[in-house]
């Protein structure tokens, strides 16, 4: 993917940003805010556009200075109904940084409100899909940083309406092209309107041949002319065939109405919070008597980023995920009230030896991750920032904290219906069509429970149930210590990790791990004893980063507990519809042929039952996000991610590889 760069500006008259590259305005010297209302909401017919629809999607080029949306949100806010949701993508090449479209709003104070709420949560410039929401869910906006005809084939879902901004095409010919004039058209549904500035010929003859109906219409002020477009009943675009077909998602066609998530930990509560700010009645389940008492209930979850080498696709999901999770976290604590964190203190990720300085120093350009979330610090630099003697250079992330757990959980539940001590112990399938409904038979109860949607969020246990026994989900055993306060403990100002990990005191006492098993039996997983053993694999481990602290520490002292988490080879979780592993072998047998020169099936999936699991040690960063796509998958049939991120997570995609390897037999 082509380098991000952030936009370079000029200042008319202190507000009227001009783009030293295009050498073009952003809106009009006379009346910007009335020219976007003019011009892109009435090109697509006002707010009657949205009316008595519960979703209206509106896609961009050209983000800019954000007027579009602003202008766009604010007739939203005043003409929609409590239960309509809005989404608004939008794609920007060069995109502006905080303190430009500051300078830029300052022009419309009509806007002030509106500003400020997308000025508070604006991201960081860094390539990808960066997701923001406003007005409690209801209005949201997916920002596309990258070149368009890279980033716009990575979205997932159709739109309604288009904004075809962006700088004149004589300024910017690279964007209007018949490249994008057909990636706009593949996004369009019957109906789909459009709008720009232009009435260039070549833009209206390109559109046109996509199959668009486009029409000539009175400009704004002195301008002749724009263009105005439809797409028509009839219009087709040629399907382009999907080089991956056996990842293809179902088709969405209703919104649900019910949702039961099974599994009460970062993952089913994350899921439940999002399911309900999208207006969906949605039950939570779990076997046990509070939340989070998996591995998402350990006394602190360790919060940070993980830097990778540049340009990996692992790389990429974390560092969008960690940047998602930051906005979300902030934004949650603030609506709920609650206090979410035990410190937002940093963290430093010690570096054990000088090959693996060089390795991560060639991590540092163009990273994924933008330069204010993370430093490589020396030894001396370290000290200073834990409070202690460290020996070793070390990654410095200065927003890493530890968050509380049970603060978390109850948060994240507060507007769900939450039944515990609950086990559900089978799926019983009602109706074979995509309206097709799923009973859930509970521990105890005659009677079972009907649901539109089910989806599995319960980790490791996911396999208990025999549509998802096939799912490659393995087991991993770790014990945390609790310590009492050492004699240097109140020097510790940050999160020290490496060959293990150790928080600041926590209400007196250091949070310290963890232990690593294997486990390969359900049995197994069920033996959650504290062992000293473990303990003491624990100490040793921070005695490698903390020279002396193990000889301070009352060993008779020290408290723990033992969890089980739910992992994946490849380090991604299994997040989307469940496939028919059956149907996956009758259809797919044959890639160990190879892909090439054949017309593949569509995959066959459980309709309405989906999975959210396997997420490692990594759930507190990435679950905010899946649990995001996820709804967006199941309310709305669009993704907040882009395409190779649903790849990488598709339940589906060892089934795929072994079938390609013929590792799979007796098909």
């Amino acid at each position: 993917m082509t380098d991000l760069i952030s936009a370079e500006l000029e200042w008319r008259d202190k507000h009227i940003p001009v783009s030293k590259k295009f050498n073009d305005i952003y809106f009009s010297l006379g009346n910007g805010l009335e020219e976007s209302r003019f011009v892109f909401l009435g090109g697509i017919g006002g707010t009657d556009a949205w009316k008595d629809k519960s979703s209206f999607v509106i896609a961009e080029t050209g983000f800019g200075t954000g007027l579009n949306f602003l202008a766009t949100w604010q007739a939203w806010r005043k003409t929609s109904t409590p239960h309509q949701r809005l989404q608004f993508i939008s794609i920007e090449g060069y995109p502006l940084q905080r303190a430009q479209l500051a300078q830029a709003h300052s022009s419309w104070q009509e806007l002030d409100i509106f500003s400020k709420a997308l000025l508070d949560v604006y991201p960081e410039v860094a390539p990808g899909f960066h997701h923001l929401q406003f007005d409690d869910g209801r209005v949201s906006l997916l920002l596309l940083f990258g070149e368009a005809k890279e980033i716009l084939p990575q979205f997932h879902g159709k739109v309604d309406a288009w904004y075809l901004d962006g700088f004149s095409p004589k300024k910017n010919p690279e964007l209007w092209n018949e490249e994008l004039y057909k990636l706009v058209a593949s996004t369009a549904r019957p109906g789909t309107r459009l709008a720009t500035f232009t009435a260039a010929g070549h833009v209206r003859r390109g559109l046109a041949e996509t199959g668009f109906a486009m029409e000539k219409v009175k400009g704004f002020a002195h301008k002749r002319e724009r263009l105005i477009g439809i797409f028509p009943e009839s219009a087709t675009t040629a399907e382009t065939k999907s080089p991956t077909p056996w990842f293809s998602l179902p088709k969405h066609d209703s919104l649900s109405k019910t949702v039961a998530v099974i599994g009460g930990g970062i993952a089913g509560n994350t899921l439940a919070y999002h399911m309900a700010q999208a207006g969906i009645e949605v039950t939570l389940f779990d076997r046990q008597a509070e939340l989070a008492q998996g591995a998402s209930g350990n006394p602190a979850a360790i919060f940070e980023p993980k830097l990778m080498r540049p340009g990996t696709l692992l790389g990429q999901y974390l560092s969008s995920a960690y940047l998602y999770a930051s906005r979300f976290y902030r934004a949650l604590e603030q609506e709920s009230g609650e206090r979410l964190w035990h410190h937002q203190c940093g963290a430093l990720n010690l570096v054990p030896d000088e090959k693996e300085l060089l390795r991560r120093q060639s991590f540092e350009p163009q990273n994924e991750l933008p330069e204010k979330y993370f430093s490589l610090v020396t030894a001396a630099e370290a000290s200073k920032l834990a409070g202690i003697e460290i020996t070793k250079p070390a990654l410095w992330y200065p927003e890493a904290g530890c968050l509380d757990t049970v603060t978390l959980a109850r948060a994240l539940t507060a507007n769900v219906t939450v039944r515990l001590g609950t086990e559900v112990i089978g799926l019983k399938q009602g109706g074979s069509g995509p309206e097709g409904k799923w009973f859930l038979q509970l521990a105890g109860h005659s009677r079972d429970l009907e649901f539109d949607v089910v989806v599995l969020a319960n980790a490791f246990e996911v396999r208990k149930f025999s549509c998802a026994q096939e799912l490659q989900i393995y087991m991993n055993r770790g014990q945390v210590t609790v310590t009492p306060a050492a004699k240097f403990s109140p020097d510790i100002r940050c999160i020290v990790s490496g060959s293990g990990y150790i928080t600041p005191l926590i209400e007196g006492k250091h949070v310290l791990g963890a232990s690593f098993e294997r486990l390969e039996t359900f049995a197994e997983a069920e033996d959650r004893r504290i062992v000293p053993e473990r303990h003491e694999q624990n100490l040793a481990l921070i005695s490698e980063m903390i020279p002396g602290f193990a000889a301070e520490v009352a060993v008779g002292e020290l408290q723990g507990r033992t969890s089980v988490r739910a992992t994946t080879m490849d380090r991604f979780p299994f997040v989307g519809p469940l496939p028919v592993y059956e149907d996956y072998l009758k259809f797919y047998a044959g890639l160990k042929n190879g892909a090439a020169g054949r017309d593949w099936p569509e995959p066959v999936y459980y309709p309405n039952l989906y999975v959210s699991a396997g997420y490692g040690s990594r759930g507190f960063v990435t679950a905010p996000m899946m649990a995001d796509y996820l709804t967006g998958l199941i309310c709305r049939g669009t993704s907040p991610i882009p395409e190779t991120f649903m790849t990488a997570v598709h339940p589906g995609r060892f089934t795929i590889r072994e079938l390609k390897r013929d590792q799979i037999k007796d098909q």
